[in-house]
């Protein structure tokens, strides 16, 4: 019997609208006025607002389970499908963030703790990419449904439109959480990783994964931007570019996560942060629509690898035994990070150039790597992997 089938039903419909509004958030606000840097704030403030919540929701979910932290993402996941449906100016664009960081704050902690609860150190990757999997299939089928309407001729409002049908399938999301989604806080820990793991290496771990979520929100927002400003405006093609990865995502995550689970977690991480740093060197050389999709490709492919094995390594360096807590903390590192970067990231793109930002994201990516391997290694993982 599958213990997350409600979990992955309630999932797949909530993901619908979320790669979408990844595509649009950017441009949009650039078509309504604002500034690079502006665009870089509306990143910066749902990383803010995780912020200072994070710390609070892993707690919370130990105590009062992970169904309560589900319940209240998807709901506010709900009201953001809703304020993109009635807004239209930069200022709903910018509490529709903060919602929507308060949202993702609970919903994505509580799965990571729901998904690492019913998991054990051998499937616990593979269970990540399994979960990434089905958020992939709503996210492919949300997208061509919005792409669809979006450059359709036959709707006057298409935004209206679109996000009329997230608003009901984000309805139908939170109906499938009520009365499918099971709590999984009384599972049995797998304490021999509890065992395994020294406390010397929680601290360097937080450290470094606040500092990796700094590199890849620093150049995250500007893909999009600099492809518009270099390459092509034209919305039609700009939506395409989507399309590669998440058609991927639709069978590959579980396939790696099983990967990572096999072939060592720190291995795997490592390898994808080294050839990401790689990629960026080739950013700035792009200058046709051909290349530049076939690089966002790769590098959203390197992401897909990377995204179950760090999932996995949180519980292998955090603890086991206060799940909430664990992903909490590891979520509130992320959350530093992607303050930080986004503001650094478009600051530097208009004062230095488009191009240069990409190269300094590289030589970073590359450096992290290295520091991975020699501060944390492959112990914790080693003795995972004996048992």
């Amino acid at each position: 019997m599958d213990r997350l089938y409600g979990l992955k039903s309630c999932l797949y419909y909530i993901s619908f609208s979320l790669s979408f509004i990844g595509f649009i958030l950017p441009i949009y606000a650039l078509e309504l006025g604002a500034s690079v840097v502006e665009v870089g704030v509306l990143y910066s403030v749902f990383s803010l607002i995780s912020i200072i919540i994070r710390p609070k929701i892993g707690n919370l979910l130990d105590r009062r389970g992970r169904k309560i932290g589900i319940f209240i993402g998807v709901a506010l996941y709900c009201l953001v499908n809703f304020l993109f449906l009635i807004g239209r100016d930069f200022k709903y664009l910018f509490y529709t963030r903060v919602f929507q960081s308060i949202g993702a704050s609970f919903l994505w902690i509580s799965v990571d703790a729901m998904v690492s609860d019913i998991s054990h150190s051998g499937n616990r990757s593979e269970n990540f990419g399994a979960i990434s999997q089905i958020i992939g299939r709503g996210d492919f089928v949300g997208c061509t449904i919005g792409f669809i309407i979006f450059f359709s001729s036959f709707f006057d409002e298409p935004f209206k439109v679109i996000f009329t049908i997230y608003f009901i399938l984000s309805l139908i999301a939170l109906y499938t959480c009520i009365f499918k989604v099971e709590e999984t806080l009384h599972y049995k820990k797998d304490n021999k990783i509890e065992n395994s793991k020294k406390k010397g290496k929680v601290t360097k771990f937080i450290l470094i994964s606040g500092f990796t979520f700094y590199v890849f929100s620093l150049v995250f927002p500007l893909y999009i931007i600099y492809l518009k400003e270099y390459i092509t405006d034209n919305l039609y093609l700009i939506g395409l570019i989507f399309l590669p990865g998440e058609a991927f995502q639709l069978f590959l995550p579980k396939k790696f996560g099983r990967l990572a689970d096999k072939y060592n977690r720190n291995n795997i991480v490592i390898t994808g942060i080294f050839l990401l740093g790689i990629l960026q060197f080739f950013m700035p050389f792009i200058k046709d629509y051909s290349g530049f999709i076939i690089l966002y490709t790769l590098i959203s492919l390197i992401f897909m690898l990377i995204d179950p094995a760090a999932s996995g390594l949180v519980i292998d360096y955090v603890g086991d035994k206060k799940r909430g807590e664990s992903y909490g903390l590891y979520s509130l590192a992320g959350g530093i990070g992607g303050v930080l970067g986004p503001l650094a990231g478009t600051y530097y793109y208009e004062h230095i150039g488009g191009e240069t930002i990409f190269i300094i994201g590289g030589i970073l990516l590359i450096f992290i790597s290295g520091v991975i391997k020699y501060l944390l290694g492959n112990k914790i993982e080693s003795k995972i992997f004996m048992k």
